[in-house]
């Protein structure tokens, strides 16, 4: 019975391993949740993956990503940890939505050829958000829907004016910092590289 427990902890663990989306090569981290079909994007714990990643290869120098997003809060952690890094970051195939905010991290950022940048504003689904409502709303003492849509509409100007905020930061012109909020959450802008370059998305 030991051994069969043993056995099975063994597969569990190289099946974590297997789903992990980091690989470290060289001075290089490929940064890759596309290379599932179910795999969810941007997930909690990645931020915390790649801290112990770069805590334990402190020669890395970049990082790839291969994204189409996920979690906005856990690709903010792991972007101010790809800018304490002082890392560059680079595209082949696609990094868009939420891993965004984390190539924008970069010191340097580069596009291969045929490789896409996707930008979009971020949304709140109807059904999430009542979630959230009814788990939250006798600590944040909501007396009823119109309190919390109170609430949201002022939570939602200050993450408009954050994500605002940080594209300047990184270099990014205000005139296309403008048009990646307008961009539809139901859709997905892909700006060709000229515009990439002349708005300081792209450093080279």
């Amino acid at each position: 019975m030991r051994i069969i427990a043993l056995f099975s902890i063994a597969i569990l663990s190289a099946s974590m391993l297997a789903a992990s989306p980091f690989k470290v090569d060289g001075v290089i981290i490929h940064y890759d949740t596309k290379t599932d079909e179910e795999a969810d994007g941007v997930e909690f714990g990645h931020e915390e993956e790649l801290l112990k990643l770069l805590k334990k290869h402190p020669e890395i120098e970049s990082i790839v990503l291969n994204s189409s997003g996920g979690m906005v809060s856990p690709a903010a952690d792991m972007s101010a940890l790809i800018i304490d890094a002082n890392l560059d970051t680079h595209v082949e195939f696609e990094c868009s939505s939420a891993c965004m905010t984390m190539f924008l991290g970069g010191r340097n950022r580069t596009l291969a050829l045929g490789g896409k940048l996707g930008f979009h504003k971020s949304y709140w689904e109807a059904d999430s958000i009542k979630d959230y409502y009814e788990s939250e709303k006798e600590d944040e003492e909501w007396g009823d829907p119109f309190e919390f849509a109170s609430w949201l509409y002022e939570d939602t100007q200050a993450e408009m004016f954050i994500e605002f905020e940080y594209l300047l930061e990184r270099g990014v012109s205000p005139r296309f910092a403008i048009e990646t909020l307008k961009a539809g959450a139901d859709g997905m802008w892909y700006p060709r590289r000229k515009e990439l370059t002349e708005a300081g998305v792209l450093t080279e």
